[in-house]
């Protein structure tokens, strides 16, 4: 668990002695299973400790938008995406996972024992929502292009800025990619397809190397 963000800095006595406070529940999930309906209220701090999932949501006519990616030793909650009007917010496995529920009111409400490390958990929650600000600035700026291939373009140069190289993995599926960027799947493998012909990228299956 120390390898998980939130408990940057704290010492292993510490986690253990907060397992013993906080009384968290550890949960194992199968594929395609639901780990979390978000409620509109903060009831759960999630950790991803192995597997991955994805957070996604659905507006009043059931369409359906993928908003976020999670590996291991990520976290995730109410508290980074409150639901909004109709819209459903949920996150679902995409292979076999385990995942840590600590309740919300037990990181914001006062500790009983006076724990040392809360201080410094409440200290790593609000510098992961910032960093999940940053995310969601970056994702909007990606969506607002005027034209698929810009789209596609600023996503590439993300993945580019963030693997160092110009050769990297789409890190979803073609189909969750699409759904990422808004576009129609067709349409964007059209333009996939179109930007290799012009020599702009190579691509094979979610491999992409950037040639301009």
């Amino acid at each position: 668990m120390r390898q998980t963000p939130l408990f940057n800095g704290i010492s292993q006595d510490s986690i253990n002695a907060m397992v013993s406070c906080f009384k968290p529940e550890t949960r194992f999930f199968r594929r395609g299973e639901t780990i979390l309906v978000f409620s509109s209220e903060l009831e759960y701090l999630c950790v991803l400790l192995s597997g991955s999932a994805h957070l996604y949501c659905t507006d009043s006519e059931g369409e359906y938008t993928l908003l976020e990616q999670y590996a291991a030793h990520d976290i995730f909650g109410e508290v980074f995406a409150m639901p909004y009007g109709e819209l459903g917010y949920a996150v679902e496995a995409d292979c076999d996972c385990q995942v840590m529920f600590i309740r919300f009111s037990c990181i914001y409400g006062r500790c009983p024992n006076a724990c040392e490390h809360h201080t410094q958990l409440t200290r790593n929650l609000f510098e992961l929502s910032a960093k999940k600000a940053q995310s969601l600035s970056m994702r909007i700026n990606m969506i607002s292009k005027r034209s698929l291939r810009r789209k596609l373009c600023t996503y590439f140069d993300y993945l580019k800025e963030k693997t160092g190289q110009d050769s990297f993995d789409i890190e979803v599926s073609l189909s969750q990619l699409a759904s990422f960027l808004c576009a129609d799947r067709t349409s964007m493998m059209r333009e996939l397809k179109n930007m290799s012909s012009e020599g702009i990228i190579e691509r094979h299956g979610r491999h992409v190397t950037l040639l301009h």
